[in-house]
């Protein structure tokens, strides 16, 4: 028998195994959300806005969470509310807002258990670091099919050198720090990102 023949296309298995464990770190964290009182939908802008700490407009906001802009403002003024966001007028132009994380919202964000560390706690060093390199190639694919909202991501980023010392363990190039890097070091969410476009 050919198991090739009567298995389901791998790309399928894959989806699938993917879609859930992707269930499992969204449940973990929408306990998590619960237990700080807010939604997940809160829960996940508070974090791209408390890792911003000069501030982001709402729209970046929106785009991040993949909701409308009506949506992601309802989720700001509940926050606002809540004590865990401000609004200021930005400086880049004084009629539009800019929303930053108050010390509370920082500090909530800093204790916030990720899903996905149980998950990915059962892996080697090895098999995590391989991972890795996947979910990054996948964040950049999907950021160049204008899939998903801008990442900070080392390959999208000015400073960024890929693959200058091919054959090496440290095959990247870091321009902003000056520093070689292995694929394990490359970021996913880089305050010091600027963008190569």
């Amino acid at each position: 028998m050919n198991l090739d023949q009567i298995t389901e296309p791998l790309n399928q298995r894959l989806a699938r195994g993917l879609a859930r464990i992707a269930a499992v770190a969204r449940q973990l964290n929408w306990q998590a959300a619960e237990v700080a009182g807010l939604s997940p939908t809160q829960a996940d802008i508070l974090g791209f806005i408390a890792n911003r700490p000069e501030g982001v407009r709402l729209t970046k906001v929106a785009a991040h969470a993949g909701v409308s802009k009506a949506t992601a403002s309802e989720a700001v003024a509940a926050m606002e509310r809540k004590g865990l966001v401000r609004k200021y007028a930005d400086a880049s132009d004084g009629r539009a807002l800019a929303l930053t994380a108050t010390a509370e919202g920082r500090r909530i964000i800093q204790a916030w258990p990720s899903g996905f560390a149980p998950i990915v706690a059962g892996l080697s060093q090895a098999e995590q670091e391989a991972l890795f390199g996947l979910v990054v190639k996948m964040i950049r694919q999907l950021q160049q099919r204008q899939m998903i909202a801008p990442q900070r991501v080392c390959a999208t980023c000015r400073y960024f050198r890929e693959n200058v010392a091919p054959g090496t363990t440290t095959p990247h190039f870091c321009a902003f720090v000056g520093a070689p890097m292995a694929g394990r070091h490359l970021r996913v969410d880089c305050a010091e990102h600027e963008s190569a476009a």
